[in-house]
């Protein structure tokens, strides 16, 4: 696809949050073909993300594709990819190149207790068969995380990856933060906090800020109808509140049903714009931050 640029347009984007085939639920785009795109947009790089299965080995295969935007991968500690929290698959994940460690997403203890105190169940588990017993916990019975979780906040450091928070709930993301910029995890990205089932609140995300390090990933898929139809009005709030020195602009995109990633961000960008948001800003958001929240020097 051919990309316009336009005054909104930076050189140089870094998408954090991007969905591809293969996968076990349908997808817009293929590895290889995302690395197409975002190269002929001129990004700087592109985060191959599954719910599912490591993307590390899948990115050093899709960098074939692209000339100059970085590919990367990562993996999700979820138990259909690693079966929890997994420090000898973090590790193997690590050795292949993964940038990016997730906590949990749709296992995680956190969003099982969500979906049943709302009454919904996850359409990634509808697919894939119900979760039995409580999913994933990332604290113990008296708060703390877990000693496998803190394996996992080591070999993180160790590499000087990045920890995302996955589907994690407010009291996980406030204990497992501070304790991982303790452990000298130097970049830690909050995943979607406006996403329902995340639903970290503006002081919270204050709080963590101050910590350093820190960035929150804010994503232009649930603003959609087809997720949470968070109002992009909410997402400039809390931009401008919690600042945009501390915000990434990413897609979560990659659904077969929605716009391809790269057009995404293009509308989310212009969105954002029409808010109220400057050219220095969108760079910062979408160029230089999530640069610093992935390492890339």
């Amino acid at each position: 696809m051919t990309v316009t640029r336009n005054r909104t347009w930076p050189a140089g984007i870094v998408d954090t949050h991007v969905h591809t085939a293969p996968d076990v639920l349908p997808r817009l785009l293929t590895d290889s073909e995302l690395a197409r795109a975002v190269d002929e947009a001129e990004y700087r790089a592109v985060v191959l993300k599954s719910h599912h299965t490591v993307t590390a080995a899948r990115a050093t295969m899709a960098q074939e594709h692209a000339v100059t935007a970085q590919v990367l991968g990562g993996v999700v500690l979820n138990l259909h990819a690693t079966g929890g929290i997994n420090p000898l698959a973090v590790s193997t994940a690590l050795a292949l190149g993964a940038r990016v460690v997730w906590m949990p997403t749709f296992t995680s203890a956190s969003q099982l207790r969500y979906a049943r105190e709302v009454g919904v169940r996850s359409g990634n588990l509808q697919r894939l068969g119900t979760v039995e017993g409580p999913g994933v916990e990332v604290l113990d019975v008296e708060g703390e995380p877990t000693g496998d979780v803190l394996a996992v906040l080591d070999l993180v450091a160790a590499a000087g990856a990045t920890l995302a928070t996955g589907h994690l709930g407010p009291t996980e993301i406030m204990r497992l933060v501070p304790e991982a910029r303790r452990r000298g995890v130097q970049q830690v990205l909050i995943t979607h906090p406006e996403l329902h089932c995340v639903g970290l609140g503006l002081t919270d995300q204050l709080a963590l800020a101050e910590l350093g390090g820190v960035w929150f990933e804010r994503v232009f898929a649930v603003t959609l109808p087809t997720s949470d139809e968070v109002p992009l009005d909410t997402i400039a709030e809390a931009v401008r509140t919690v600042g945009v020195d501390t915000t990434v602009l990413a897609t979560d995109l990659g659904q077969a049903h929605n716009v391809s990633p790269v057009v995404g961000l293009l509308q989310y960008v212009d969105a954002l714009r029409d808010r109220g948001f400057s050219q220095d800003d969108i760079e910062t958001m979408t160029v230089r931050n999530p640069s610093a929240a992935l390492a890339l020097g």
